[in-house]
């Protein structure tokens, strides 16, 4: 495999400290002992205008004056002297900086003005940046530590974050739990240069990394991310933590890194359509990184629990119902075989109760946990209770067998390809046990929600893995039809949105279907309407390229029936239009059959700030912004994402039908999904596509209110 390009940076040979100092007080100090303690195995080049040596190293007056070849410069100097320093380091031919200092786009514009100064500098020269307002970076296989932290633990988790805050917190619980390590840690800061899905692109590529940790603000190229995540995430996990899911966690995110923080339920939605596992607690990010890092790929949702009492049963229970995950009945087969074990037994159908209605005994772990793995209707497994500390409830002469159990536990779990992990209440004491429970590569918790988290992570990811890699390969560029085009283009050059009745035209070209209707320009239409619709009720709706809201102008009538009444509906309708706004252009009336009853949804595409265009779905009518159960996705939508889409509302199960109704039909609503999909991609200039509501009936959909909203034209 070719060299990344990004591998001289964050894996340098040579590593110049610009701003070095003897002063033990200033980061051009730190950063040279933090280099040393990780016995990095490159050079190290001190830059100091008159000291020859420091810290024991040769130091250079500039970086011109060193007479090799440099791959990373590491900036310890302030805001205002990175252009000028950048300059020298493109001359010199450095391939890459690490800019340490604040006081860029994050704090004010005199600081942006500056941050593109020296972007464009480095950009002439070539010179990637890490930065500016970073805390530094950290590589496992050089030892290149360069993030002023000492004592960083090495291991197979990689670390990037918007905040070197929320980094250093990171590594403190890494440094705590001293079970795993990092192999990069990389404090992002403004991404003026190389950005969130080029570092995930190197990750990907590196063997040392087996899951990648994401703290995100904001991306500056959402898209970028989205297409580097689908590419990477079938090989290794990316669990991530994105902010944003308030309107005060917004504003902070924004004020904190210059970055634009979109709304988290649209980043849910696309970036566990690329592969991403969610977390939304921070004490949930690293464990289920690091168990994801030990597991084999999940299959199902299916646990088993094993404990030694009623209680931690319960609690695992309904956390795992919390989660979307299934206690699934154990086979007869393997009933019997814990029977066997464990003849005095109270629960063996899962939950399985070890105890056996006496003090437990470590030994039944062993063939209870075999027997679980092995049945086929079974994809993971979750202990509770004692197991792990049984050294620490009762006392050392039980080592042995205790230990002897978490070998194997660790066997049997990469034997048969099912995730094990182990909650214990003595978690926090570290017995003996833990130790080579771990070693053998089973991971485990203090609290059941926590260990149960981490099998829902792990179910979330195999669910994904599995549709990334079924749905591999380019998207297939859909033609735009051409009578679509024409009557977006010819809005487009006008200045103005699709009316109604083109907005239906376009939905037609594509196959979704439309009800009938009339566009009345006159009173005296009315006839013509009732004659080719027919004497059910009809919902009449103003039609204008000036009122995009149309019930708020009064300009909506709903069960008009017979010829006269649709003659006042359209004389009522122009006059509200009127008052509304006196110089609207009514191009008429939109006369259509009242829609049968059944379930309101809405469907829309939006431009999102980071994304780009995304479909939206979800529970429509008139309360759909106070209901929000609504799901998003990036475009172009794959048919497994649509189904997600629907399984994904909190309201789901009103489609299956409630008191007495017929269920939905989910078919047409995949497909109607697909095709708004293909319309928006198809059309590049359209910019917004909103239809609500959509009547879902038991046998097809009646789309009652279309819109399309043109992008100005350039």
């Amino acid at each position: 495999m070719s060299q990344h390009y990004l591998d001289p940076v964050i894996n340098p040979r040579t590593v110049a400290v610009i701003g070095a100092s003897k002063s033990p007080l200033k980061r051009g100090n730190r950063a040279i002992r933090t280099l040393a303690s990780a016995n990095y195995k490159g050079t190290i080049l001190p830059i100091h205008p008159s000291d020859d040596e420091i810290l024991g190293y040769k130091a250079y007056p500039s970086v011109a004056a060193v007479p090799f070849d440099i791959d990373l410069a590491l900036v310890c100097t302030a805001a205002a002297t990175v252009p000028d320093i950048l300059e020298e380091c493109g001359r010199k031919g450095v391939k890459g900086a690490v800019l340490l200092a604040g006081g860029f786009s994050e704090a004010s514009e005199e600081g942006r003005v500056l941050e593109e100064r020296a972007v464009a500098v480095a950009k002439r020269y070539g010179v990637r940046l890490i930065g500016p307002n970073t805390s530094g970076m950290f590589s496992a296989r050089m030892g290149c530590n360069a993030s002023g932290w000492f004592n960083v633990p090495t291991g197979p988790l990689a670390l990037l974050s918007n905040s070197a805050n929320v980094l250093l917190s990171l590594v403190a619980e890494f440094q705590f739990q001293a079970n795993t390590g990092i192999s990069t840690m990389l404090s992002v800061g403004n991404q003026a240069d190389i950005q969130f899905h080029e570092y995930l692109d190197y990750l990907g590529t590196d063997d040392a990394t087996r899951a990648a940790l994401f703290y995100v603000e904001g991306f500056k190229n959402g898209p970028a991310f989205i297409e580097t995540a689908r590419k990477v995430a079938p090989a290794k996990p990316i669990v991530m933590y994105v902010a944003g899911r308030s309107d005060a966690g917004k504003g902070a995110a924004k004020s904190h890194s210059g970055s634009l923080a979109g709304d988290y339920a649209v980043s849910r939605g696309v970036l566990q359509q690329a592969g991403v596992v969610m977390v939304g607690q921070s004490d949930h990010m690293y464990p289920v990184a690091d168990a994801l890092s030990l597991f084999p790929v999940m299959k199902g949702r299916r646990v088993a629990v094993v404990s030694e009492g009623g209680g931690p049963i319960t609690m695992a229970a309904e956390a795992l119902a919390a989660n979307g995950l299934v206690l699934a009945q154990l086979s007869a087969e393997t009933q019997a075989k814990i029977h066997a074990v464990v003849p005095a037994a109270s629960a063996i159908s899962n939950p399985v109760d070890a105890g056996g209605g006496t003090d437990p005994r470590v030994e039944y772990y062993g063939p209870i946990s075999k027997a679980i793995l092995e049945d086929p209707n079974i994809d993971a497994l979750l202990l509770v209770g004692y197991f792990g500390g049984y050294t620490t409830r009762y006392d050392d002469s039980v080592a042995e067998a205790e230990q002897a159990v978490c070998r194997e536990l660790g066997e049997l779990m990469h034997k048969h390809g099912k995730p094990v992990i182990v909650q214990t209440h003595f978690a926090n004491f570290k017995p003996s046990s833990l130790a080579v429970l771990r070693e053998a590569g089973v991971p485990f918790h203090r609290h059941i929600e926590v260990a149960v988290q981490c099998l829902a992570a792990a179910a979330d990811y195999g669910r994904a893995r599995e549709r990334l890699l079924a749905s591999a390969g380019a998207d297939q560029a859909l033609a735009p039809r051409a009578h679509a085009e024409a009557l977006i283009q010819a809005a487009r050059k006008q200045g103005r949105d699709l009316l109604e009745t083109e907005s239906r035209e376009i939905l037609g070209e594509y196959g979704i279907q439309v009800p009938p209707s009339v566009l009345m320009r006159t009173d005296g239409d009315a006839a013509a309407a009732i004659g080719k619709l027919g004497a059910a009720p009809l919902a009449v709706k103003i039609v204008s390229k000036d009122i995009l809201h149309k019930s708020e102008a009064g300009g909506v009538k709903l069960n008009v029936t017979g010829e006269q009444a649709l003659r006042a509906a359209f004389a009522e309708i122009k006059a509200n239009a009127a008052r509304y706004d006196a110089g609207a252009e009514v191009t008429g009336a939109l006369a259509t059959p009242m829609a049968a009853r059944g379930v309101e949804l809405i469907i829309g595409v939006t431009q999102d700030p980071q994304y780009g265009k995304v479909i939206m779905f979800g529970l429509g009518g008139i309360f759909v912004e106070v209901i929000r159960d609504v799901a998003f996705r990036s475009l172009p939508l794959k048919e497994a994402d649509a189904r997600e889409m629907i399984a994904e509302l909190r309201y789901a199960s009103v489609l299956d039908g409630v008191r007495g109704a017929a269920a939905a039909d989910k078919e047409a609503l995949v497909d109607l999904l697909m095709k708004v999909s293909q319309v928006a991609t198809a059309h590049p200039d359209l910019a917004e596509i909103d239809l609500n509501p959509v009547i879902l009936h038991d046998k097809g959909y009646s789309v009652v209110d279309a819109r399309m909203i043109v992008a100005p034209a350039s």
